[in-house]
């Protein structure tokens, strides 16, 4: 339920933010709209966060394995 409601929070919130704008990224240039420029890089930024958590838990797995102390 509330993963419904944050869902049409976010689809109101793109509608609404219908400007375009140019984005760029290293030597790529696009226009999109601003809206969907903020739910992309939400998105990174939660995929960022996911694999660096998933490194140090990969990490701290194989130092318990090993009997090390993590820090």
């Amino acid at each position: 339920m509330v993963g419904l409601l944050i869902l049409i929070v976010l689809l109101v919130f793109v509608a609404q933010n219908t400007e375009s704008v140019t984005a760029h990224f290293l030597m790529l240039h696009w226009n999109l709209p601003v809206g969907v420029g903020y739910l992309l890089a939400a998105v990174a930024g939660a995929a960022t966060t996911v694999l660096v958590g998933a490194a140090r838990m990969i990490q701290l797995r194989r130092a318990a394995k090993k009997g090390i102390r993590p820090l």
